[in-house]
């Protein structure tokens, strides 16, 4: 008996792995930064996207529509600062609403109620966690839950029962949150002299210490690495990174939080030769999960954003945006929907978006130049 064969045509038609060009620009454009940097050897023409206008266009739409990450903008806390007839006073606000219009003065933690001129917040929100400090060369660090108003004082570390001959400057870096130990940190630098060496500058040593909530406790790192000059302005945390801006040495410190290891990235200088880089205004900001550099140069907006850490060809300049308004005196802040907010002369604060170019005036007024804005999200956990 012969064998018969039958044929489905079916079978017989031959599949095509081709992707057409569109789809393949539709779905690369959505992915982040770091994953495009790395797969930019993987085909000629992917290594050049990045000098394509058409794909950088629908990049920088879906980066700033992706309201995946960091903060819910319905809440809202602002730092003010004014002068009473005690002196500097701060006093923290919870704001909602769309515009912001709703205004709540927040009780801040008995710890910090008759001495708050010098408080500070380091960093942003964590699950509602603030990381409050007052002080300046020992300054005193509370975990403070904002749904819950519990707090917690930070001990002090064993550095700080040196022999009374022995000196410490603190400088609070960051704080941040271990995705992987489930552990809020606190990273600070502290400049050691003793008060006999204190005019030979060469005899200072520079020690990193860094606090784990979950073991609640202070550990030396054994690392060494500059210190730089740093403002509050230019310390950020996201996705389980503390950042700060080194002045000196005009570089991005990052510092992993899980493996507690150091980079340094270069910043891009989003400028030509015959600009003056001190005339420029410079911040550092967490943008839709990447971090961000911004810079304000005769009211045009640069921001580039970073692909891989310690790899300053990895930054890329996503927007430059030109004409501001006049009346724009710098940006204060990033929202989570592809929005900055910015400070105006007028001391009020705007929302800019950054796809539309639309500028929508905030209910927030008479803001002083020393004032925090501070975007998070809602989550009930117990400190």
């Amino acid at each position: 008996m012969e064998n018969s064969k039958s044929t489905n045509p079916l079978t017989t038609e031959k599949v095509s792995n081709h992707v057409p060009d569109d789809l393949t620009m539709s779905i690369i454009s959505k992915l982040p930064l770091k994953s495009l940097v790395r797969f930019r050897c993987i085909r000629k023409s992917w290594s050049l996207l990045f000098e394509n206008p058409h794909f950088m266009n629908i990049y920088r739409t879906n980066f700033a529509s992706n309201n995946n990450f960091s903060y819910d903008d319905d809440s809202c806390l602002t730092l003010e600062f004014t002068m009473s007839s005690h002196g500097l006073c701060a006093t923290l606000f919870s704001l909602y609403g769309e515009r912001f219009e709703n205004k709540v003065k927040l009780d801040l933690p008995p710890f910090f109620q008759e001495d708050n001129e010098c408080i500070k917040i380091l960093g942003s929100p964590i699950d509602e966690t603030l990381c409050l400090y007052n002080g300046f060369q020992i300054p005193e660090i509370v975990f403070w839950n904002l749904s819950t108003k519990e707090f917690k004082v930070l001990p002090p570390s064993p550095i700080e029962s040196q022999p009374p001959h022995y000196k410490f400057i603190f400088s609070l870096m960051g704080f941040g949150y271990d995705h992987v130990r489930d552990d809020h940190k606190v990273i600070r630098n502290a400049l050691e002299w003793t008060q006999f060496d204190f005019e030979d500058t060469q005899s200072n040593e520079f020690i990193w210490e860094l606090y784990s909530l979950r073991n609640n406790s202070w550990r030396k790192l054994d690392v060494d690495i500059s210190l730089g000059y740093v403002t509050l302005d230019s310390q950020v945390h996201t996705n389980g990174m503390c950042h700060w801006w080194n002045k000196d040495e005009y570089c991005l410190v990052s510092f992993d939080l899980n493996s507690e290891v150091f980079f340094k990235t270069p910043l891009p200088l989003h400028v030509d030769d015959n600009v003056c880089y001190e005339s420029m205004d410079k911040r550092l900001m967490a943008l839709n999960g990447s971090i961000a550099f911004i810079t304000t140069i005769a009211h045009t907006l640069h921001i580039s954003i970073l692909g891989e850490y310690g790899v300053k060809k990895s930054w890329i300049k996503l927007f430059i945006i030109d004409s501001l308004p006049n009346y724009f005196d710098h940006p204060i802040g990033a929202g989570s929907k592809g929005d900055i907010f910015f400070k105006t002369k007028y001391n009020e604060m705007v929302q800019f978006d950054l796809n539309t170019q639309k500028i929508e005036k905030l209910a927030i007024k008479d803001i002083l130049y020393t004032f925090q804005i501070l975007l998070y999200k809602k989550i009930l956990l117990l400190i």
